[in-house]
């Protein structure tokens, strides 16, 4: 197909590239036209949700009528999509043999895939894990979206390991396994320097669209928009006058100045149209993306009749046998159903009251106008116009002309008039909008139980309530395993793409490191650095994720039944272990430790270590030499304080201060304030006074 340029350029594509835009324009199309009432769907539920529906009000209303909207809808996605998110997800990996390595190892795994989950959630800048459950619970359907980006990543580390393997091969001191041995230390230090090489992030269901056997996705297409500075600058191309995108050779072949005025002209192009559609699908071979600008939209049949094919690769993540995908799209339902419709095989836990949201709106405002047109009274005098109170009507002496019939008369609050008045009665909403409106709301409330909002009816036991709770929980439990095997799908892909894609260690940073691994890189602390590479994974790659839901009360009954299955010896430590959300290696030695700890041998160890320590300081403590009895004097040895006779002053300078300014002269005999045979104090006068 031939892509214009500014200047009506003649590149022309190349037959597959031609033959691959056409696939890939007839299976968006194809796949649109199927998924058009899910989309509708989802359309639907975001109004809901955000308050965004239509309330039909008469026109003679429209000035005194409040629109109002209720709040319930996004009250119940919000609590329980808070209720899912309360704990952060646990990877769980069952060791494939048995014995102390095989169980280290799935420790190792566990370990790195919660701070792998971690970093990607960080790097994403969003709650992956409560934008995906939001989804799922709101619109019935989740997705999430997996990559290598080792070679935009770790493209500066690539360039400094080959600069440095240079290096060292030059140094000749180095054997091969000193130059091997140097080289693994210096790049592994650089690539905790490296951003994480995999990136995850969430998918709107609204743009995915998708074919799917009995073995998994064979295509996966997704349409989006984005806004046309950044789309046009990733994938390197541009607009020509007509608002058709350009290919990337014919863009790169321009001229620079052609290629700053056809930028000059992108504002007018787009003129309301500022976003660029992009269609990126998937099969098991390769992934084609192609651009839709503003002058290749969708035609009046809403078909795509072209485009432009900007990148085509041959990721490789497919499954040559099954000929399906092993990613990079991971899908979570919601509550499952046994339609094969893609609008009803899983829905949102809205699906059954999407109606009663928009009538809820229509109830309140017509209440909130039948309250508005009653708040306010009006007056009307109790006698006849033109009578006088006291006055019998007609007797008057002035005749009544009747002018005074269609008189108004501001009333106002605390007056006294000579005639009486009373309030004219309103029309009011009847008994059946009250009725309605209840029933709508508590309709409505079914889809979330009072008990998981927090409320308890009446004086209920403990027990009572957290039954009620446990059974009002259970129509989560299809959210929960499907999550669930979203997340674990998405890392055993990722463990796969660390094995077969990047081929070398990758680490992240854990707040909770296997002992195993404590003492690289971060002395014996218990948070690091940790590292898995394909020496570690050995082709394995099946892992369970476990979403934690539970209230206390309900770990407390889980607790027993597992304690009361090993009683009964149903199952094994490990699996008690596990099944209670721990990691058994850790635990065993934990209580290993603890137990060693408190036996007598080793207590009565530990205080022996304890107590030789302390008699070896105080032993050092007495050793040391005190002062003498000179320097208790304040007498300074010499060659310390005081010069040698004609020698230099302190600090070894000509000309210093003495030690003693003050001439001290030799005593006779012993003076005042000596002891019998000992020498007179340098510091007292002798018995002649002299100072």
């Amino acid at each position: 197909m031939a892509v214009a340029s500014p200047f009506r350029g003649s590149f022309q594509a190349s037959s597959e590239d031609n033959r691959l835009l056409s696939q890939t324009l007839d299976l968006a199309n194809d796949l649109r036209i199927r998924f058009r009432v899910r989309n509708q769907l989802f359309a639907l539920i975001d109004s809901v949700i955000f308050q965004d529906t239509y309330v039909e009000i008469p026109e003679a209303y429209r000035k005194t009528a409040l629109e109002m909207r209720n709040p319930l809808a996004i009250d119940i996605v919000d609590t329980t999509v808070s209720a899912l998110c309360a704990n952060p997800p646990t990877v769980q990996y069952h060791p494939t043999a048995f014995g102390d390595a095989a169980q280290q190892n799935a420790t190792l795994r566990e370990h790195f895939f919660d701070a792998s989950w971690h970093r990607q959630e960080q790097d994403s800048r969003r709650p992956l894990l409560r934008s995906l459950m939001y989804s799922t619970v709101s619109k019935g359907e989740g997705w999430l979206k997996t990559i290598s980006r080792a070679n935009s990543a770790w493209r500066e580390y690539t360039d400094q390991a080959k600069a440095m393997a240079e290096e060292i091969a030059a140094e000749q001191q180095y054997d091969l396994d000193a130059q091997r041995r140097l080289f693994d230390k210096q790049t592994e230090e650089l690539k905790l320097l490296a951003p994480y090489p995999i990136a995850t992030t969430d998918v709107p269901p609204e743009t995915c669209f998708y074919n799917q056997n009995e073995n998994g996705f064979t295509a996966v297409v997704e349409i989006k928009t984005m806004p046309y500075l950044e789309a046009l600058a990733r994938f390197g191309t541009g607009l020509d006058r007509d608002g058709n995108v350009l290919s990337p050779v014919d863009w790169q072949n321009l001229d620079p100045r052609a290629m700053s005025l056809a930028r000059a002209e992108w504002p007018r192009v787009v003129q309301q149209h500022k976003q660029i559609t992009v269609i990126e699908a998937w099969d098991f071979e390769q992934c084609a993306i192609v651009l839709l600008g503003p002058g290749q939209l969708a035609s009046a049949q809403g078909s795509y009749q072209s485009g432009t094919l900007v990148r085509s690769i041959k990721h490789g993540y497919g499954d040559p046998v099954l000929k399906t995908l092993r990613g990079p799209y991971f899908q979570a339902r919601g509550l499952t159903t046994s339609s094969r419709l893609p609008e009803r095989q899983s829905v949102s836990i809205l699906y059954g009251y999407l109606m009663l949201f928009p009538l809820i709106d229509s109830l309140l405002t017509m209440q909130g106008n039948s309250a508005f047109l009653t708040g306010w009274p009006a007056f009307k005098r109790t006698q006849p116009p033109g009578s006088v109170p006291g006055i019998q009507a007609g007797t008057g002496p002035y005749a009544n002309d009747n002018r005074d019939v269609d008189a108004a008369q501001t009333i106002r609050p605390g007056f006294v008039y000579p005639f009486d008045i009373s309030p004219i009665e309103q029309p009011k909403a009847g008994v059946d909008l009250d009725k309605i409106l209840q029933n709508a709301q508590t309709l409505a409330q079914m889809a979330q139980p009072e008990v998981i909002r927090g409320g308890a009816a009446g004086a209920q036991s403990g027990y009572q309530l957290n039954q009620q709770a446990f059974l009002a929980r259970l129509k989560w439990d299809p959210i929960v395993g499907n999550v669930s095997q979203c997340l674990a799908d998405r890392t055993g892909f990722e463990s796969w793409l660390i094995e077969r894609r990047i081929g070398e260690t990758v680490y992240a940073f854990a707040e909770e490191r296997p002992p195993a691994q404590r003492g690289k890189f971060a002395g014996q602390s218990r948070a690091g650095w940790i590292g898995l590479g394909p020496d570690e994974l050995a082709g394995v790659h099946r892992y369970d994720i476990r979403l934690d839901i539970s209230t206390p009360s309900d770990d407390v009954v889980a607790t027993r039944a597992i304690g009361e299955k090993m009683q009964l010896k149903l199952i094994g430590y490990e699996d008690a272990v596990r099944e209670a959300g721990y990691n058994p290696d850790e635990v065993e030695k934990s209580w290993l430790l603890q137990n060693m700890k408190q036996s007598g041998p080793v207590q009565q160890k530990l205080m022996e270590l304890t107590f030789q320590k302390l008699g070896t300081i105080l032993q050092a403590q007495m050793q040391t030499p005190g002062p003498s009895p000179q320097e208790m004097a304040g007498i300074v040895p010499a060659g310390v304080g005081n010069p040698a006779p004609g020698g230099p002053g302190v600090g070894g300078g000509q000309g210093g201060m003495p030690a003693n300014p003050v001439p001290v002269p030799q005593a006779p005999g012993p003076g005042p304030g000596s002891l019998p045979g000992q020498p007179a104090s340098p510091t007292m006068p002798g018995p002649t006074g002299a100072g």
